[in-house]
Order: structure tokens, then sequence, then C-alpha cells
């Protein structure tokens, strides 16, 4: 009898901690409703805010402690860069258009992190900034054109469009900041502002007639919704 006994309060002293860890550990599924811009050959700032396109897609969340989680999500977009927004290189006659999709996996750092629960088992209204970084893979299709007079062609295109060997993936690292607040027991409601360098100077389709020794980058900036679907 004693020895069940034993056995009954470890059982229920594990059973405890399980239920406490749960409370903490909850899965997500959101959506990202954005905008995507880049960084490269056709672009003579850092962000042509003129180019900026919609971008969107789907996440999935799942915390692992109140500051910590990790993310999976499948985003797309198009980027777009013309010479005509820059002054610079106004008479190159050079534009593109890349179709994307990225897949991530992410760890993000809540600074405010708290428990979903207080101990008297009432709601925490949560609202954290965060920090995040993670790798993935990004598949493209890149389409350059020159579209200036004939006769100058020559002036500015070491190779015809398309070039070749331009990359149908590309790896990249996301990083980034966001905010999240949750606004009620299973809506969380975010934003997330993110950049990408490609390692690859061929996102925009323009590699050897521009500067092949110079990376591009794409950025996805965003409102994101989410559902708790697990947990207490």
């Amino acid at each position: 009898m004693k020895h069940t006994s034993t056995v009954l309060l470890v059982l229920i002293s594990l059973n405890l901690q399980a239920q406490k860890k749960s409370k903490d550990q909850y899965l997500e599924c959101g959506f990202l409703f954005g905008l995507t811009n880049y960084s490269g050959d056709v672009a003579e700032k850092r962000i042509e805010f003129s180019e900026t396109q919609p971008g969107y897609g789907v996440f999935v969340r799942y915390n692992l402690a109140p500051k910590f989680a990790i993310k999976a999500h499948l985003y797309t977009g198009s980027i777009r860069g013309d010479d005509k927004n820059s002054p610079v290189l106004y008479d190159r006659k050079f534009k593109f258009s890349t179709n994307i999709v990225e897949t991530a996996a992410i760890l993000e750092y809540n600074f405010l992190g708290k428990p979903r629960f207080s101990k008297t088992g009432l709601r925490n209204l949560n609202f954290s900034p965060y920090v995040f970084i993670g790798g993935g893979v990004t598949f493209l299709v890149a389409d350059a054109q020159y579209y200036g007079p004939p006769e100058k062609r020559n002036d500015y295109l070491t190779v015809p469009f398309p070039e070749d060997d331009l990359p149908k993936r590309l790896f990249i690292l996301p990083t980034g900041v966001g905010l999240k607040v949750n606004m009620l027991e299973r809506f969380v409601l975010g934003l997330d502002v993110g950049w990408r360098p490609v390692f690859s100077d061929g996102l925009d389709g323009v590699k050897i007639n521009g500067n092949p020794n110079q990376s591009d980058w794409y950025y996805f900036v965003g409102i994101t919704t989410s559902f708790i679907i697990t947990g207490k």
C-alpha cells in the first residue's frame, strides 16, 4: 500500500508538471497580408517605394515557451524594378519582374513574452515585440528586359536577355522584427517586418549586365493574423 501511494504521488506530480508545461506550449495557424520590395541592380535607392508589390502567405507557429516560438511559413508575391525610377539609371532602360515563392523555418524571441494564463487561470494580455532569424529557400522566375532604342542596346547589354544560368531557387536567411498581441483568447494579431539576403545577383535577372559582385535582397512587410488551435 505504501509503495502504491508513492507511485500515485509520483504520477500526480508528473501530471501536474505536464499540465503546467502545456499551458505555455500551443500551436497557431495564420496568414500574412503585406507588401514586398527589393534592392539590387535595377534600383538606385535601397528601396524604391513606387515598386512595392502585394505579398501574402500562410504559417504555423508553435510556442515553445513564453519567450520562444518556432514558425514555418509559405509566402508568395512578386518584386519589380525599372530604370525609369532613377535619374542615374534612366538612360539604361532595364526593367524586371520576378515571381517568388519562399518556404522557411524561423526561430522567434519575444522580449515581453509571458504565459497565456495567470496563476489564477485568467488570460494574460500578451503584447510583445520580437526578433526572428531562420533559414529557407526561395523559388523564383525572373524576367528582365531592355526597352530602350535598338541602336543603343549594345551600349548597355553585355549579353542578351534573358541571361543564361539564372537561378531557379536561392537559399535565404529570413531576418527581422515584429510585434504581436493576443487580442482575444484564441486570436493573435501582429506586424512582421523581414528582409531576405539571397547571396546571389540573379534575383532580378540582371547579373552579367549589372554588378555581379553585389548580391540582391528582397523584403516582406505585413500584418499577421493567427488562431490558436491547441492548448488550454
